[in-house]
């Protein structure tokens, strides 16, 4: 999620073909991205079995490492749209876009849905890291 931002972006500022370096370079991030979030949502699942948790509405409301845990699903999903929207919409849209006129209407809205993914995985990540230690 860091490195198309601060690390390609910066150094291909200055290339003729920097358009087409993007797209390649976002076309393979997003297959290996869409990889790590299914490996996430099994090992996730995989982690509740063995810690024998039981994935009731029950559980998920009246705990409060149910709680956390619903909270942190629930980023999850919203997590998993918004990535949608960024690699399969505006991120294809911004690079047409780019190939044709000035205007970055979708420039800005694949920017600002990446920043937002990027939000809500820092804090999925916290939220893992606050459950495995026991919660608040």
């Amino acid at each position: 999620m860091l490195f198309i931002p601060l690390i390609l972006v910066p150094g291909i500022k200055k290339q003729p073909n920097r358009i087409l370096l993007l797209y390649k370079t976002g076309i393979k991030f997003r297959f290996y991205g869409w990889i790590s979030i299914i490996i996430l949502f099994i090992t996730g699942f995989l982690n509740m079995y063995f810690r024998g948790l039981p994935f009731t509405l029950e559980f998920l409301t009246n705990s409060n490492y149910g709680k956390l845990l619903s909270i942190k699903l629930g980023l999850f999903v919203i997590m998993l749209f918004i990535a949608g929207i960024h690699d399969f919409y505006y991120g294809i849209r911004s690079i047409d876009e780019m190939k044709q006129t000035k205007n970055n209407k979708f420039k800005r809205m694949a920017r600002w849905t990446g920043m937002l993914n990027l939000l809500l995985a820092l804090t999925i990540a916290f939220l893992g890291i606050a459950i495995s230690r026991g919660g608040f």
